[in-house]
């Protein structure tokens, strides 16, 4: 068995599906894979009876791809708070009921291939590239419909 800790769980065993192979800097694991592993694990813990563990909110919000700071955006708390709640190392407290609820949903949709969530990760995920206060302006078609514009779009 291998003990695979770059999951950043600490508890995650292979009994198979890996190898250890000889490299010119020494031993090294290859885990065949990867990514159908860390569906099957990020499944495992959605569908557990029992509050999220700290580092366990980590996995799963890392395999989401969202910051801490996007979390915290999204269930109205700040990032020191989604840090604090991931270094714990026994069950998230309860104040955390909410972001573990929202990422063990968000998680599951998305291993289905949900196109909205996915679409809705993707925005999450670009909300960094954009300024904070980014002017946005507005267009009414012939119809008298109003849509939003990108307002560099306009000054091209």
């Amino acid at each position: 068995m291998f003990k695979y800790e770059g999951c950043g769980l600490p508890n995650v065993w292979l009994l198979d599906g890996y190898k250890i192979i000889e490299t010119a800097y020494g031993r090294a694991v290859s885990i065949e894979n990867i990514e159908s592993l860390h569906k099957a694990i990020g499944l495992h813990l959605v569908g557990l009876p029992r509050r999220l563990t700290g580092s366990e909110l980590r996995f799963l919000r890392k395999e989401l791809n969202l910051s801490q700071k996007h979390l915290g955006n999204i269930v109205g708390r700040d990032p020191q708070s989604i840090a604090i709640w991931e270094k714990t190392d026994g069950k998230l407290p309860k104040s955390a009921i909410g972001a573990e609820n929202f990422v063990r949903v968000l998680f599951s949709e998305h291993v289905i291939g949900n196109v909205n969530v996915k679409r809705f990760l993707d925005e999450l995920c670009d909300l960094n590239n954009h300024e904070d206060n980014e002017e946005i302006a507005f267009h009414c078609n012939e119809y008298d419909e109003w849509s939003p514009r990108e307002y560099e779009s306009l000054q091209a």
